[in-house]
């Protein structure tokens, strides 16, 4: 009995890394594809790209995710508990269960933290460009100052921009029309210097 006390918090300690670890494998995944999807002006198709778009429309979406993967988290935790073990070691191991609770809320707190900062700027996006007669030019600067910083650009606001151009509006269409006429700059900006190679390295000519 003694050692199956012991057994019990390890085993809720372990369901719950397990469980998580699939909740961050599953979001990495569904990112990519998302991310995939709107860097290709597509309109998320699968059902995890879907999911991705659902989680960061908005704030609210992040707290229901978080206390759905609790609620899982906590049936789980009983059902392994009445099946293996039994109730009475389960409540034992209360304490455990709460502090697994509390990591698990910690995690999604963050992640609504992240989904509120890109809104934050969504808003910005939308608001500056809303309001200007140039709205073309607006966007155009705002990608420009983004591409100039390099590696240093933030990501969130790449992100934000991306995901406004999914808009059927003036916004996300100024937006969208900049993005891809950026690409195709890009497109012949790599190829240039290619040619120049080619062109470089083709040896002497033979009359």
């Amino acid at each position: 009995m003694q050692t199956l006390t012991g057994v019990v918090p390890f085993a809720i300690v372990l369901l719950y890394l397990t469980m998580q670890t699939l909740w961050l494998i599953i979001g990495r995944i569904s990112r990519d594809r998302y991310l995939r999807d709107i860097m290709s002006f597509r309109t998320p198709t699968s059902a995890l790209s879907r999911y991705y778009g659902w989680r960061v429309e908005n704030s609210a979406n992040g707290i229901v995710e978080g206390f759905v993967l609790v609620f899982v988290l906590i049936i789980v935790v009983i059902g392994l508990g009445l099946v293996v073990f039994t109730i009475d070691l389960v409540i034992q191991s209360f304490p455990i269960i709460v502090f697994v609770v509390l990591f698990s809320l910690l995690s999604t707190a963050q992640q609504v933290w992240r989904v509120k900062e890109i809104i934050d700027k969504e808003t910005r996006i939308v608001t500056s460009i809303k309001t200007s007669n140039d709205k073309i030019g607006v966007a155009k600067s705002m990608v420009d100052e983004l591409y100039d910083q390099g590696a240093l650009g933030d990501g969130r606001t790449w992100f934000a921009l991306f995901k406004l151009a999914q808009k059927r509006d003036q916004t996300g269409w100024a937006i969208k029309d900049v993005l891809i006429e950026k690409g195709k700059e890009e497109d012949i900006r790599i190829q240039e210097p290619s040619k120049d190679t080619s062109s470089t390295d083709s040896g002497p000519e033979i009359s």
